[in-house]
């Protein structure tokens, strides 16, 4: 009996590249990136990035990534958080960039609450609002 008999084939369903889920997974990495940094005010995260010795070879290395905290604490105690998409602000209401938070130790269930916002497709709109419209065409060289 052939081997290939035993196994069983089904059509291969196509990957879907959406882009708005796509913006959607890219925003709640960040999300959880800060908040494991209003956990831990010491996380570092990191990066991978492959770099050529002086011999040639390439090496894969580990970086530390920059993370900007997305909140802030005014002169009162109050505590915002405002919510960027690449390194622009998204506008969660019209006119409004930020979420009043209160205590910074709500700051955790807001971020969370905002995830939560960012799976259920609550924010695609402000996010597609950051992306350019189109692209500025190339001048023809001479």
């Amino acid at each position: 009996m052939s081997v290939l008999k035993t196994l069983n084939f089904v059509a291969a369903a196509k990957r879907s590249n959406d882009p708005v889920v796509m913006r959607r997974a890219k925003l709640v990495t960040q999300l959880q990136q800060q908040r494991a940094l209003a956990e831990d005010p010491t996380h570092i995260a990191f990066r991978q990035k492959w770099v050529r010795a002086e011999d040639g070879a390439k090496h894969l290395v580990e970086r530390q990534k920059r993370i900007k905290r997305w909140w802030y604490v005014d002169v009162l105690g109050q505590c915002f958080l405002t919510v960027n998409y690449g390194s622009k602000k998204l506008e969660l209401e019209k006119g409004k960039q930020a979420i009043a938070v209160g205590s910074k130790d709500n700051l955790v269930k807001t971020i969370d609450a905002v995830i939560a916002a960012v799976e259920a497709g609550e924010l695609d709109a402000a996010i597609s609002a950051t992306q350019k419209t189109g692209q500025k065409p190339r001048a023809k060289a001479a």
